[in-house]
């Protein structure tokens, strides 16, 4: 394994704390685990953001997690605060029979994505995307949905395409922001 593949697998790792968020949804009640996010957020936004604007801390931030740090990223806030904030609105915003799938999706699709686009992606768009890791999140999103999703079953095929043009398509928002509030969204609307 190359360093390029094995630096995006350690992402992709930490990506996956990512699903702590739905299943403690799935055992706590809304209110606890808003509180939750917004902790994570204080603790997690806030040292991104004093990154960004302070040196002497952004030194310290560079040792402790440097490497995961993507070059797009260097000027702006990282993807998991992106995905936290957008979490924290869907569970606001949304019900959590649509939340919960959506949170799954946007974080077990877009791991799936990243690693079978990073070791088997031929086909190349947009930069690092791949129809290899674009098929994979469609497919992981649709089984999660099917499982996951109480609306009509068909429904369930719309948003996982749609999510996975939302994911290969996100060209101004990150995708850690913008697939959790569209996928929550989505589904909220054919409950």
């Amino acid at each position: 394994m190359g360093q390029t593949a094995r630096l995006e697998l350690k992402r992709d790792l930490f990506h996956c704390l990512g699903l702590v968020i739905p299943i403690g949804y799935l055992l706590l009640p809304k209110g606890v685990v808003l509180w939750g996010i917004a902790l994570a957020m204080v603790f997690y936004v806030g040292s991104d953001l004093l990154r960004l604007f302070h040196k002497g801390f952004r030194v310290f931030f560079y040792r402790l997690v440097g490497e995961l740090i993507k070059p797009r990223e260097e000027r702006n806030l990282i993807g998991s605060s992106y995905f936290l904030i957008g979490t924290l609105v869907s569970v606001l915003l949304f019900e959590k029979e649509a939340v919960i799938p959506a949170l799954f999706v946007a974080s077990v699709s877009d791991i799936l994505a990243s690693v079978v686009g990073s070791r088997w992606g031929k086909r190349r768009f947009r930069g690092s995307r791949s129809l290899e890791g674009s098929l994979a999140f469609f497919g992981s999103a649709l089984f999660l949905l099917l499982v996951l999703y109480h609306g009509p079953w068909y429904w369930s095929i719309a948003v996982a395409a749609a999510t996975s043009l939302v994911e290969a398509f996100s060209f101004k928002v990150d995708d850690n922001l913008s697939i959790p509030l569209f996928t929550a969204f989505m589904l909220q609307l054919g409950l």
